[in-house]
């Protein structure tokens, strides 16, 4: 039977530093020698696959962007390129069902993977593929922010500017961490 993969979610509100924990974790494996592919969402249809995503304390990662309505695409690179660990960045603007058959997929064929991606929406809702994921892993890791508004633990995403819609580019939108006693719902 053959060994099957591992399973890391890197899980937490932005600014927890969760993108450069994933770049950390690339630069480690690929430095011992392991083939590692990125993959982060993209909402428009995507021509050039191949990009860099940056963290916001402006470290970056090399990935493929894929259309965050098309996990699947995953498999067809993943097949094609036969990795030994498989990263996903972002994970929450991927829809629920169709990542997690991604995920399992490759978990089934002896990939390790490691996803990251918020828990919750700037509204306190939970990302459910995050939280399933979450629960799901063989290693769990939830980072944390410090509170814009008083220094203490902030594990949640306070939107401050931009649209009402439950995802929104960071370019339309501006976002704090902030902790749960100094949350609010942005109205718009």
């Amino acid at each position: 039977m053959a060994k099957k993969g591992h399973l890391t979610v890197l899980a937490g509100s932005m600014f927890a530093g969760k993108t450069t924990k994933l770049i950390t974790l690339y630069r480690v494996f690929t430095k011992n020698g392991y083939k590692t592919l990125c993959f982060k969402a993209e909402g428009a249809e995507v021509k050039d696959r191949k990009g860099k995503t940056n963290s916001h304390d402006e470290r970056n990662l090399p990935v493929t962007f894929i259309e965050n309505n098309k996990p699947q695409l995953i498999l067809k690179i993943v097949k094609k390129e036969r990795p030994d660990k498989v990263l996903i960045d972002s994970a929450q603007f991927f829809p629920d069902k169709a990542t997690k058959k991604v995920v399992f997929k490759l978990l089934d064929q002896g990939i390790d993977v490691v996803v990251n991606g918020l828990l919750y929406d700037y509204r306190r809702k939970y990302f459910r593929l995050m939280h399933e994921l979450f629960d799901l892993a063989d290693e769990r890791m939830e980072l944390f922010a410090i509170c814009e508004r008083c220094g203490a633990r902030a594990k949640n995403t306070e939107r401050v500017a931009g649209g009402t819609k439950r995802l929104e580019a960071t370019s339309k939108a501006k976002y704090i961490a902030v902790c749960t006693r100094h949350h609010k719902i942005y109205k718009g």
